[in-house]
């Protein structure tokens, strides 16, 4: 089944959004922080399942992503810093963050991670995305994984020795 330009990349935008009481303000700056560093990174490969289920694997290379589509891949190229914005488009700073709160550490994948629980704010197009959790590496501080229980995604990051795909 072939996914449409457009869903795909709303699909891998709502995947990086996935990403108590009043919120902390230092909770609320590493998770931004850890948003921001996502956005600079150079490459990275974004698993987005739902409900359990594959959903979506792309690739993000500098500002040219890649959607799997079956056995396939296929290349978008985004215009200069688009990237950057889709991602500050659903995390825009520490502020539009809500109920941010450490939730403990963790090791995922052999890595130590800060675990943080928080609310990014809704996004035209996609809606409320309700209270998220995010696996922050403790020696990176980029989120390796975000997960939300009432949309039933689950997000995984991989930041070592992406490459592009062949389209």
């Amino acid at each position: 089944m072939r996914l449409g330009h457009e869903r795909s990349l709303l699909l891998l935008a709502a995947g990086i959004s996935i990403l108590a009481t009043p919120a902390l303000a230092g909770d609320c700056d590493a998770v931004a922080d850890a948003y921001d560093l996502l956005s600079k990174a150079p490459a990275y490969r974004q698993l987005t399942s739902l409900d359990g289920k594959p959903l979506l694997d792309s690739i993000a290379v500098g500002d040219d992503l890649y959607v799997k589509d079956g056995e396939s891949w296929t290349k978008t190229s985004l215009e200069k810093g688009q990237r950057a914005a889709m991602t500050k488009r659903m995390v825009p700073d520490a502020a539009s963050l809500k109920d941010c709160a450490a939730a403990g550490d963790e090791t995922l994948d052999g890595a130590a991670m800060h675990v943080y629980d928080y609310t990014p704010p809704a996004v035209q197009g996609v809606g409320d995305p309700g209270p998220q959790r995010v696996w922050i590496g403790a020696d990176d501080g980029l989120p390796h994984r975000m997960a939300s229980e009432s949309t039933k995604t689950d997000v995984r990051l991989q930041f070592d020795n992406i490459t592009a795909p062949a389209p």
